[in-house]
């Protein structure tokens, strides 16, 4: 990977519905210059996906981030549970105190306390803490 592709990516993760031809022209390729290397990308696993994002308080939808300590060793069984529960979109095993960090965003408060609640209600969890997300910048 060079520098041209790290502007690809650069790019590409602050507007990832950018055509190739208006990419190109971003970073001074051709159209099918950029279309050749977002496809080597791909194929070699650095581009995994496309994602939306979206206003969870103009969707109506409340934001949050867990901050988790994990009982059981290891931690990925715990991890994964985690990131399969509805409402969750990312969950960050980290170091320090803190084993995971959990961003969500669910219809309400009520939500988030049932969410909270079923967390820390697991065996293979010591603690969560949640904190609700007040402004997001990028």
């Amino acid at each position: 990977m060079d520098h041209t592709d790290q502007k690809i990516l650069a790019a590409l993760a602050r507007n990832a519905r950018l055509s190739f031809a208006a990419l190109g022209r971003e970073i001074g390729l051709s159209r099918t210059a950029v279309q050749d290397r977002v496809g080597r990308l791909e194929q070699s696993g650095v581009i995994t996906g496309y994602v939306t994002e979206y206003n969870a308080e103009a969707a109506g939808l409340v934001s949050a981030v867990l901050f988790v300590r994990i009982a059981a060793r290891p931690c990925d069984p715990a991890l994964t549970w985690l990131a399969s529960l509805s409402g969750v979109e990312e969950v960050l095993s980290i170091s320090g105190e803190i084993d995971a960090l959990v961003r969500c965003r669910v219809p309400n408060p009520a939500a988030l306390t049932a969410l909270n609640d079923k967390i820390g209600a697991n065996a293979m969890i010591s603690s969560v803490l949640s904190s609700l997300v007040l402004a997001r910048r990028c």
